[in-house]
């Protein structure tokens, strides 16, 4: 299973790029992962928990670009423990802009995601947190 899917649940789907620098160090195993993210649609936050094995050791931000047209990752910066990226996308008239951060210290994690996105003269305006537990190995 791809670390971006435990790390960047619901909206990233798969947004290519060339290969970044910054990677965050992951401990292995499986991990129960809580996420909340703000929904302009339904006008409420909506929150999911999902538990996964993740095999990974690194994690890197230009790994959730794999395989898409129109993305590409304009800022990441290591800080410790503490990964920071900046993406940008553009497709079918649409642009988002999106700036996140993830920390672990091997047992647990935190991050969030803000997503900005404009389409057609709309703005719409994304948010996603979610807290992480290992909770052994799978």
């Amino acid at each position: 299973m791809k670390v971006s899917k435990f790390f960047i649940p619901a909206l990233i789907w798969a947004l290519p790029v060339a290969t970044g620098a910054a990677e965050l160090a992951i401990n292995p195993g499986m991990w129960e992962t809580t996420m909340t993210r703000t929904n302009p649609m339904a006008g409420g936050p909506v929150t999911e928990t999902n538990t996964e094995c993740v095999k990974e050791t690194k994690f890197d931000p230009s790994s959730m670009l794999e395989g898409t047209e129109g993305c590409q990752l304009v800022d990441e910066s290591l800080d410790g423990n503490r990964l920071s990226f900046k993406m940008k996308c553009a497709m079918q008239g649409s642009q988002t802009l999106i700036d996140g951060s993830f920390q672990t210290d091997g047992q647990t994690g935190q991050g969030n995601m803000d997503l900005e996105i404009s389409a057609g003269g709309v703005n719409m305006r994304m948010n996603m947190n979610w807290i992480a537990n290992r909770l052994g190995d799978c």
